[in-house]
């Protein structure tokens, strides 16, 4: 027999259903034992005598075997049912670990490298409507009743009204996006400091309740043209999160500060998918000075400069409804104060879908004009459980994020480095960290953490290492009992200071940590 060029069962109608049951046929017929001359494949196409007698075979071999068949047509008439824009399935890569840093304090101890992570391929199919096709979603239930065995995962199919989603943090350098997430989270996941462009990579934060997942995905703050190669892999960060994304968070402060792409945005104006819009740094009302007009900016020809930012919570409501018309909703924050903050807690329950929104929105006070879409003055629970797909969770409960334990500790030493240095040298520096070991059971239990720090330059170097080593010894301190606070466990850290010259401009290089695709 010859079998001819595999072919794509999606999309390909009548077709598709013939290459299917022809598929079964030769499975139910090897497994037999039996023959039958008529049954030919030339390459090319399927005869009409190939059909005919395919049919007949399939009916004899249901006879004898109905539940094993059963079992293989329904995988694959899902595999039919399926989005041709279906999202690849993560590789297992031991660099890439998928343990993570979680709730329960169950961490993962790997030697995974900083590249991202792909999400995992949804198993239920989406209209385009983003609404679960209830096709996709019976077979599911009928292929989750007839698999039966020890040790099997809880199923998540029939939870029908369960939302998942990818959640993507958006906005300018130095808005507060790591701190509002860390803020939603009630977690210190991402590091923060006073200096812009402290984050570098897309780290994703899972927030679980019980009836929904949300991934929110903080990215580093966007800009309008890179200065070099290492800025050209954080922007390309950022284009990818706003590309897999099913939602947008956009944040800005108490001054409007706008986002400076102007592709980004314009995109962001064109999209059909949700966006929120956090207006974080409210706490610092009346405190910025609102410039006179002898104070006015004034361009190359003299003439005065239109000062288009705003200095209260009002006009800055009004700019963003201007900006974003169709944002569900644009919500005051300080993310400085966490959950306990109002607008925080209500931004939490509109991502979630869950909570008394009402309730919350009266908790913030009176509401300001242009808060809410088409004038409303209030969101209802309805508005907002949409603003999430419908689909099982694709992360287990209690799982954080989707970065590796080793790759925060890296991220702790460089937020030390950005707390203890001056100017500019931060930002030439790398860190990546080349050994972690725990202790085995019997041993006493300090974790071993050894890192190299990257500076660019020998000046660079002599910076960071201080006279005397001190300034190193300071660095190392303060990130030691960051770390120790992460893992909630003692560490010994070792740090050595290596010159990498130009590795901001280095593909390669950038490749090798994880800024840029291999």
């Amino acid at each position: 027999m010859i079998i001819g060029p595999t072919m794509s069962f999606y999309g390909h109608g009548s077709r598709a259903i013939t290459i299917a049951t022809f598929v079964l046929c030769l499975m139910t017929f090897f497994k037999s034992g039996e023959r039958d001359d008529a049954v030919q494949y030339s390459v090319g196409a399927f005869s009409t005598t190939t059909t005919t007698t395919t049919t007949r075979l399939l009916q004899n071999n249901l006879e004898r075997n109905d539940k094993r068949i059963r079992i293989q047509s329904l995988a694959l008439h899902m595999s039919d049912q399926s989005p041709a824009k279906n999202k690849p399935q993560r590789k297992k890569n031991n660099d890439d670990l998928p343990k993570n840093k979680s709730k329960s304090n169950s961490k993962s101890r790997s030697n995974s490298s900083y590249k991202s992570l792909e999400k995992p391929t949804r198993t239920t199919p989406n209209n385009d409507d983003g609404e679960t096709s209830m096709s996709g979603r019976s077979l599911l239930q009928q292929l989750d009743s007839t698999f039966d065995y020890e040790g099997r995962l809880p199923s998540q199919v029939h939870k029908q009204d369960f939302r998942c989603g990818y959640v993507g943090i958006l906005g300018a350098p130095n808005m507060g996006k790591s701190t509002l997430l860390n803020a939603l989270l009630e977690e210190n996941l991402c590091i923060a400091t006073r200096r812009p462009q402290t984050t570098r990579h897309a780290i994703m934060g899972v927030l679980t309740t019980a009836k929904s997942q949300l991934c929110l995905i903080d990215t580093p703050g966007i800009i309008q043209d890179p200065a070099y190669k290492l800025q050209e892999g954080m922007m390309e960060a950022v284009q990818g999160t706003f590309q897999d994304s099913d939602a947008f968070l956009v944040v800005t402060d108490l001054l409007s500060t706008p986002i400076p792409n102007d592709e980004i945005f314009e995109k962001l104006t064109r999209t059909k998918k949700p966006i929120v819009v956090a207006i974080n740094k409210i706490d610092l009302e009346g405190q910025a000075k609102i410039p006179t007009r002898k104070d006015s900016a004034r361009d190359d020809d003299g003439d005065s400069v239109v000062d288009d930012k705003t200095y209260s919570l009002v006009e800055a409501v009004a700019k963003w409804r201007r900006l974003l018309p169709n944002a569900l909703a644009i919500v005051p924050v300080s993310a400085v104060e966490g959950v306990s903050n109002p607008g925080v807690d209500l931004l939490r329950m509109i991502l979630v879908g869950e909570g008394d929104i009402p309730s919350a929105i009266r908790n913030m006070g009176r509401p300001i004009a242009g808060m809410f879409r088409n004038n409303q003055q209030f969101l209802s629970n309805e508005d907002v459980k949409a603003l999430l797909p419908l689909g099982p969770p694709l992360y287990e409960q209690d799982v954080l994020t989707d970065r590796s334990e080793r790759f925060f500790c890296a991220e702790l030493i460089r937020e030390s480095l950005f707390e203890c240095l001056n100017k500019e040298v931060p930002y030439c520096c790398e860190v990546q960290v080349y050994y972690f070991k725990e202790p085995r059971e019997k041993q006493k239990r300090v974790i071993d953490i050894r890192a190299y720090i990257y500076v660019e330059r020998e000046s660079q170097k002599g910076i960071v290492v201080g006279k005397g080593g001190q300034q190193l010894k300071e660095v190392g301190i303060m990130a030691r009992g960051k770390i120790e606070r992460f893992l909630g466990e003692p560490v010994s850290l070792n740090l050595s200071v290596s010159v990498n010259k130009d590795w901001r401009k280095n593909e390669d290089e950038l490749k090798r940590f994880g800024y840029m695709k291999q």
